[in-house]
């Protein structure tokens, strides 16, 4: 049905009539923007309305769902032709809410596909954890501005539900494959009283002098393990690299777990992930020295 010509139709017969749309709108029970509505052709009046409406505006049910005045002689032919129309209007208005509840179907699966992955995630996130700051996030961008080496700084945070007594850091070193070395170097005493399972911690590489700084900052204050020797004659190496835990990685505690990789080399240095270290331990650099950390 064409909603814009039965729309000028009614309102064409209301003037007739001498009625104003709040007039018509009355005698209806209804509201004139009602009415508006239907002369504007934005839609059609509840069919409960039609025969009040026809009769108030003295037509027929045929002139009204076709928009015009017929002559008597084809008013026949035109009720046949407003029954096809209203049939094929209803298939298409069928097909129109079919397609409508197919789009809301798939909505709705990808709505919970997309929540089921979020709860998913939010459930297997480890509770305990260890993850490293992004290079682009603001604290690591004010420590390499605060850094005299902007570069060598790396920075770790931590979160523990559970209550430990002290974080220690170890320090392993290979030359070309083989162990040479592997010793604790710091130990950071917790109070879990005073809230301390949360913190930072903060590496400061210092390549000239061949040492370390770790900084583990807490709520309540940090500590400063400084000038931690983790390498000899560092001149004969002139390419590095390191390798970090990539994301937030669960905490095993009374376990040390690798942290951080520093990779030398006179040519080249082969760069692992520290996952793969840790499970297949393929050290080849010239040098390598890899600080891990353990939760008691």
């Amino acid at each position: 049905m064409d909603l814009i010509k039965i729309g000028k139709y009614i309102a064409f017969k209301r003037k007739e009539q001498g009625l104003t749309q709040k007039q018509l709108a009355e005698k209806l029970n209804m509201s004139d923007k009602s009415v508006s509505k239907w002369e504007r052709g934005i839609c059609l009046p509840d069919v409960s309305v039609y025969l009040e409406l026809c009769k108030i505006l003295d037509i027929s049910i045929n002139e009204f769902l076709a928009g015009e005045d017929i002559p008597k002689e084809t008013i026949e032919q035109k009720a046949e032709e407003n029954i096809i129309q209203i049939t094929k209007d209803n298939k298409n208005k069928q097909k129109y809410l079919k397609k409508i509840i197919k789009l809301l179907i798939v909505m709705l699966v990808v709505f919970i596909f997309i929540t089921s992955i979020f709860i998913y995630k939010k459930l297997t996130q480890p509770q305990n954890y260890i993850e490293p700051y992004l290079e682009k996030s603001t604290e690591m961008q004010t420590a390499n501005m605060l850094s005299n080496h902007p570069g060598d700084i790396l920075l770790f945070h931590y979160n523990s539900k559970k209550d430990f007594d002290s974080l220690t850091m170890y320090l392993t070193q290979y030359q070309k494959g083989k162990k040479i070395s592997d010793k604790e170097i710091c130990t950071f005493y917790n109070n879990p009283s005073k809230g301390t399972n949360t913190g930072n911690i903060a590496l400061v590489i210092d390549r000239e002098a061949s040492t370390l700084k770790i900084i583990d900052a807490f709520e309540d204050g940090y500590y400063v393990a400084k000038d931690i020797s983790f390498i000899e004659n560092i001149s004969n190496y002139d390419v590095w690299d390191y390798n970090q835990i990539e994301e937030k990685t669960s905490i095993k505690y009374s376990k040390k777990q690798m942290l951080v990789a520093l990779s030398y080399g006179k040519n080249h240095v082969t760069s692992l992930p520290i996952k793969e270290l840790e499970t297949n331990k393929k050290i080849k650099n010239d040098y390598t020295c890899i600080l891990s950390i353990k939760f008691k």
